[in-house]
């Protein structure tokens, strides 16, 4: 069950939304399901026409915002502070069975309580209602003020609680279960980003930055590195310091990006990804500087990722205790730097991403195996001409991500076993995109070439079931 929530401050007008016909006549017999009132259906108002309720809507309207009208709360931005109207919709994944009206009303009631926005037992407590317009899904409409004392409600950690309410949902009815809220899914560009960029006719400029911020990062031994790099590609950046000098932040822009007073339109690198902020990226650059600095050439990088690969899959067997999480994050920047090959590539270190970020509150220590990974990225950008961004890559370069793909699956596998489907199905697209790309390279004749440089060809490491699964859910979820 996938769960979204919104806030905002108009309840008439979102009721006469959810009751109405919707945009593109989608909405099929609207109906309320459930109340704070326990009246439930009683609450339904009279049709006037087919899929009209025009005026009949008010004495609900009237009722749900009675507490916020008592308590003098305007239907309007109050200084920016966020609206008391709290919007959730829940839906089913496709595959599940069609639940009735009665089911869905003790859903909302279980999401309600278990969010922390309505108690089951809380007489005094906020006004709201559920409306059901499909077979799918219900829409929950709070407003987010005290009947008894007129005093608004400001819940705490509303969306992961409601995250683990649905999951408590799903498996007392039988439906598809989904992964734990762990904070790993990408900061998407927001609605004005994207229409501005379609409006451009370029990429979302968080995107575009992610990426900028991301190979700079990699390739940089430190700051002034980083700085240089992305400067000289004609990004606009700026670094926050303290009294002392010590660099505490930046923030980036990309040139021609401006705002409605001509101003650039910066971003901070935590806004980017919680991996590029200014902290942990001079903990990366303080990882990969631990140990020799001489590139290595594509044999010894692959011996590396071969390294990293034994130890993950010794983690999963209970063996020695190592921070696998730390491997797993080292070896996104290793992808974005063979990602400089091809599009191809590129595509599975996006696409690698989520498998390699911490769950919420998760913290790792790199060892020397993921120090090694760094390395290894630094020391691939600093080639990647010779390696291959403007020549075919060689027999080295398709054995390396041979090797990069087998690890990736044993990555998967250990987020498998440690109960995050989401991530592991990341890694196994992932494995998936790079094993594509370096079958399209392999020659009929590489078995009689030198087998350092094949040798791992033939060596596609079996996907497990689970992983299948994993991967089966997540194309399956229904997008929230």
């Amino acid at each position: 069950m996938i769960t979204k929530v919104v806030r905002g401050w108009k309840v008439g007008g979102l009721i006469a939304y959810l009751m109405g016909r919707g945009r593109a006549q989608e909405h099929v017999r609207p109906r309320v399901v459930a109340s704070w009132d326990g009246r439930d259906a009683a609450w339904q108002p009279p049709q006037v026409g087919d899929g009209e309720f025009d005026r009949n809507l008010g004495p609900l309207i009237r009722a749900l915002r009675a507490p916020a009208v008592a308590a003098g709360l305007p239907e309007h931005d109050d200084e920016g502070k966020r609206g008391y109207v709290w919007h959730c919709s829940a839906r089913v994944a496709g595959g599940d069975r069609v639940l009735s009206d009665a089911e869905w009303a003790e859903v909302a009631r279980d999401l309600l309580d278990g969010a922390g926005v309505a108690a089951r037992d809380d007489a005094g407590g906020p006004r709201w209602v559920a409306i059901r317009h499909a077979d799918d899904h219900i829409h929950i409409a709070v407003v987010l003020v005290r009947q008894d004392t007129g005093r608004r409600i400001w819940p705490a950690h509303d969306y992961p609680r409601l995250r683990e309410a649905a999951r408590g949902v799903e498996r007392r009815l039988g439906l598809t279960v989904t992964a734990p809220a762990d904070g790993t899914a990408a900061k998407a560009p927001q609605r004005g980003e994207i229409e501005k960029a379609s409006r451009q006719g370029r990429l979302p400029a968080r995107l575009e930055l992610t990426r900028a911020v991301r190979t700079a990062a990699v390739g940089a031994e430190g700051l002034v590195g980083f700085l240089a790099a992305l400067r000289a590609t004609g990004y606009l950046v700026e670094v926050r310091r303290a009294p002392s000098g010590d660099p505490l932040g930046y923030k980036i822009a990309r040139p021609g990006d401006v705002s409605a007073s001509g101003e650039p339109v910066f971003y901070s690198g935590s806004k980017l990804a919680a991996d590029l902020s200014l902290p942990r990226l001079l903990r990366a650059w303080e990882s990969a500087g631990r140990g020799s600095d001489v590139a290595a050439p594509l044999h010894a990088a692959r011996r590396r990722v071969d390294a990293a690969r034994a130890v993950v899959g010794s983690v999963r067997r209970g063996g020695a205790e190592v921070d696998a999480q730390g491997i797993a994050q080292a070896t996104f920047p290793v992808l974005s730097a063979v990602g400089l090959w091809s599009d191809e590539l590129g595509a599975a270190a996006e696409t690698f991403d989520r498998a390699a970020r911490p769950p919420r509150g998760a913290r790792s220590r790199e060892g020397a195996r993921a120090a090694g990974l760094r390395r290894v990225a630094r020391q691939l950008v600093r080639q990647r001409r010779m390696l291959g961004v403007r020549d075919e890559p060689g027999a080295a370069a398709v054995a390396l991500v041979v090797a990069l793909s087998a690890l990736v699956r044993e990555i998967a596998a250990w987020q498998e076993d440690g109960g995050r489907p989401h991530q592991a199905a990341a890694a196994c697209r992932a494995a998936d995109t790079l094993d594509g790309w370096a079958a399209n390279r392999t020659t009929p004749g590489a078995g009689d070439a030198d087998p350092v440089d094949h040798g791992f060809a033939a060596r596609r490491p079996r996907v497990e079931p689970r992983l299948d699964r994993a991967a089966r859910r997540s194309s399956t979820m229904p997008r929230g």
